[in-house]
């Protein structure tokens, strides 16, 4: 009987020498603390972009609700309270 070429060897599913050396390169407890960890990762990801959004809808509702009250205030009740400037004054 002729032995088989090396590619055929390689690519022959049914071959009963390859299988019998074959060792997985990561065993089930790896996979499992890998997704542990992905998962933990991700907890802490979602944490994160959750505390941003939070953040910076209050700051857009702050400035909106700054910018209405500004925008509905009278000017002669807004010229009362800006402070005075007296350019020929020293604070020294």
């Amino acid at each position: 009987m002729k032995p088989k070429s090396f590619p055929s060897r390689l690519f022959d599913r049914n071959s009963s020498g390859i299988s019998e050396r074959y060792e997985p390169l990561i065993d089930d407890d790896a996979k499992a603390e890998k997704k542990k960890r992905k998962k933990e990762k991700h907890k802490k990801v979602k944490k994160n972009v959750g505390k941003a959004l939070r953040t910076t809808w209050k700051c857009l509702m702050l400035g909106l609700y700054n910018f209405a009250l500004a925008y509905s205030t009278p000017i002669a009740a807004a010229a009362t309270f800006v402070p005075d400037f007296h350019p020929s004054r020293n604070r020294t």
